[in-house]
């Protein structure tokens, strides 16, 4: 089941069984009470043992994302270093490829000089050397040492056009190296924050179940309470309800019961007749002989070892139940109302109800 639809069956179970955690006297019958106490119970239990799967296998995934998180930031940190020796590598290479884009300058400078200094060495009688038929051996010597020194350049030059040439791209290869490193980085930093936002709401997922779990396992202790509440109760009315019928056997063995005393001619049913008795003409039969059983008609007949009470002998929480706050009256028609009501919502009839009085000596 989703963990969803879970959460929703929960927040069900929570609210109904919300309504069995109320005082014993609110019950409308133990048993029936009992019964719903248990099955609220299975509901919680099923859905507590499914609420703490889902945890577990939060749990699980949280120790995962957590786990990829932490591969990832190592990750990070290697990109960011291998993005800083990327970064120190341009700024060496351009450096370089400047250090020799200098010495080239410097050496043509040199070159010039020299040429000049070559040329116009001396006064005008040195130029006049230059230009005197007379002086050719000398002229081809200064021409020749002209040239040496241009081939020199020349070389010179060359190799450091082509350092120069290497330079340059050793720059643009690091700079794309560095560029490439920091896409890398950004990378790897949005995965690592994607995985901390993965990590968090698992975190938050998994706060939320435990702090279910715990409501739910408080409910669940509180029905187990309630449930053995209820046993013994009814475990001890039950027994009460035996001593009281092997009581009535033992006195209508002893002697013969005496016959109801014949009710008023058309009284009214809701009234009191002689000595105190509810005037019972209105009933049925079966109504008649399970009152006559329980009370002998009487609105204020107590039971010392139980909460009975009145014409049908009805229990504290069913008296409040269909009495609510006037539960402790004695009006013969609002007693033979709620005695109506309970034999309604049990049984069915006044019938079945007599008939599993005289099968149990109680009902």
């Amino acid at each position: 089941m989703p963990v969803r639809a879970r959460t929703l069956a929960l927040l069900a179970v929570l609210l109904t069984a919300s309504s069995l955690l109320v005082p014993p006297a609110a019950a409308d019958d133990r048993k029936a009470n009992l019964s719903r106490t248990r099955d609220q119970l299975g509901k919680i239990e099923a859905v507590l043992h499914d609420a703490r799967a889902d945890s577990a296998a939060v749990a699980s995934a949280l120790a995962e994302a957590d786990g990829a998180a932490s591969s990832a930031r190592d990750r990070l940190d290697v990109a960011r270093a291998r993005l800083a020796a990327a970064h120190d590598s341009s700024v060496r290479a351009a450096r370089f490829a400047a250090g020799v884009a200098a010495d080239l300058q410097a050496l043509r400078d040199d070159l010039a000089r020299r040429a000049r200094s070559a040329y116009m060495t001396g006064g005008s009688a040195d130029l006049a050397v230059l230009i005197d038929p007379a002086h050719l051996p000398e002229l081809l010597d200064r021409a020749t040492t002209l040239d040496y020194i241009a081939e020199g350049g020349d070389d010179t030059q060359n190799r450091l056009r082509g350092v120069q040439r290497q330079a340059a791209e050793l720059h643009d290869r690091a700079l794309q190296v560095e560029q490439e490193r920091q896409a890398a980085s950004e990378e790897v930093a949005r995965e690592v924050a994607g995985l901390e936002r993965v990590k968090a709401v698992r975190a938050q997922a998994k706060q939320e179940l435990d702090a279910k779990i715990a409501r739910l396992a408080g409910q669940a202790a509180a029905l187990r309470a309630r449930s053995g509440e209820l046993r013994r109760l009814i475990r001890q009315e039950e027994a009460a309800r035996a001593r009281q019928a092997a009581e009535r056997a033992r006195r209508a063995a002893a002697q013969p019961q005496a016959p109801a005393q014949p009710a008023p001619a058309q009284p009214q049913p809701v009234g009191r007749a002689a000595g105190g008795r509810c005037d019972l003409s209105g009933v049925s039969a079966a109504e008649r002989w399970i009152i006559m059983h329980e009370s002998g008609g009487s609105p204020t007949a107590a039971n010392p070892t139980s909460t009975a009470f009145g014409l049908g002998q009805l229990l504290l929480g069913n008296r409040i139940l269909y009495l609510g706050a006037d539960y402790a009256s004695t009006d013969c028609g609002k007693q033979l109302v709620a005695f109506r009501a309970y034999v309604r919502d049990r049984y069915g009839t006044a019938e079945a109800a007599q008939a599993f009085w005289q099968a149990h000596n109680w009902y």
